[in-house]
């Protein structure tokens, strides 16, 4: 068990698995109805954890390495990508590859599946590859400038945005060219788009944020600089309008309410740690920051003069997401620890 400093009053201990992968977790995600959490590994094998029974599976993953997961949106598939220059579409209940698809000659860097469960979206250095749900390819796109850094549906998986440097391109499925080109002087390397598909916002290599409201028009693109590191964590509240982002040891967070936060002043959450993973909860008040020290920091926002409750662990903490639900967190440290933990009451 974690030791918990408890900073407002006591919790009940909120621990309710912890795996020992002995490996370094590439990528987590859960599945949408909060039962399994799938975690890749860099060594290549795909564990499977059941929130519920504690039940553990293994895939074999990828040869060199698996890069990233997605579950499909009715759970009984898991897409997978590689240091091997493949994709591999999985039968979560047999765990046996249902599919593979030839990804690129190098590695297959990032892979998503459309909402509406239609597509499977997959880059590998500058090339944007769709499929469609059984594996077969529809369209492949070469147009980006470097090597694409993030990828992200929109809500009804009809667009797939692209991040690279200089760019964020938007692309209509089934429509060879680009429907929209954003351009930005900096390597945006984190990408996400707000849940009303109104704003969709970017992180910088050289510590800056850039977002557009869609459609763009010069006046509704913001420019924000001023990060003292590169802006890796990119969050949405439950509600859709506030983004928090990291810096440094501070959670700065801007509200995109009317017209954005051009010209206002953003929200500010300080601690002495500092930030490596960072999401808020999907349906719940907390916004949870992973740190390097090993801590794993909750706050209530609108309570923003200290953390609610903090928790540490033995190592950095290297990946951390919330189910669906918000009813439990994964998280992994560096320590080749996989926990679990129940939501912590207040």
């Amino acid at each position: 068990m974690s030791n918990l400093k408890d900073v407002e009053k006591n919790s009940d201990k909120i621990e309710r698995w912890v795996f020992e992968i002995s490996d370094f977790a590439s990528h987590v995600q859960w599945s949408s109805d909060g039962l399994f959490v799938a975690v890749a590994l860099a060594s290549g094998p795909i564990q499977i954890f059941n929130s519920k029974s504690g039940e553990q599976k293994t895939l074999d993953g990828h040869k060199f390495g698996t890069m990233e997961i997605n579950w499909s949106p009715d759970n009984s598939k898991l897409v997978s990508v590689g240091q091997d220059g493949q994709i591999k579409i999985w039968n979560v209940r047999t765990q046996k590859v249902v599919k593979t698809m030839v990804g690129g000659t190098q590695w297959v860097e990032h892979v998503s599946w459309s909402p509406n469960g239609d597509y499977i979206a997959s880059s590998a250095g500058k090339i944007l590859r769709i499929w469609n749900s059984e594996g077969t390819l529809v369209q492949e796109y070469k147009d980006h400038p470097s090597t694409i850094t993030a990828l992200q549906w929109n809500t009804n998986g009809t667009e797939i945005a692209t991040a690279s440097y200089g760019k964020i391109l938007i692309f209509l499925v089934g429509v060879n060219e680009p429907k929209t080109e954003l351009k930005f002087p900096s390597s945006i390397i984190s990408l996400t788009w707000q849940k009303s598909g109104k704003w969709i916002v970017g992180g910088t290599q050289e510590g800056s944020m850039c977002g557009w409201q869609l459609p763009p028009t010069d006046d509704n693109y913001i420019g924000i600089d001023g990060y003292e590191t590169k802006v890796t964590q990119l969050s949405w509240s439950k509600n859709g309008i506030n983004l928090a982002t990291s810096d440094g040891n501070w959670v700065v967070i801007w509200d995109f309410s009317g017209k954005g936060p051009k010209g206002t002043e953003p929200q500010l959450l300080k601690d002495d740690r500092k930030i490596t993973q960072m999401s808020y909860q999907n349906n719940g008040d907390f916004l949870v920051c992973g740190a390097k020290d090993g801590s794993v920091v909750f706050w209530k926002t609108a309570v923003p003069e200290k953390p609610r409750l903090v928790f540490e662990v033995d190592a950095a903490i290297n990946q951390l997401q919330w189910s669906k639900d918000g009813s439990f967190l994964v998280i992994c440290s560096e320590d080749g620890k996989v926990r679990i933990w129940k939501t912590p009451r207040g």
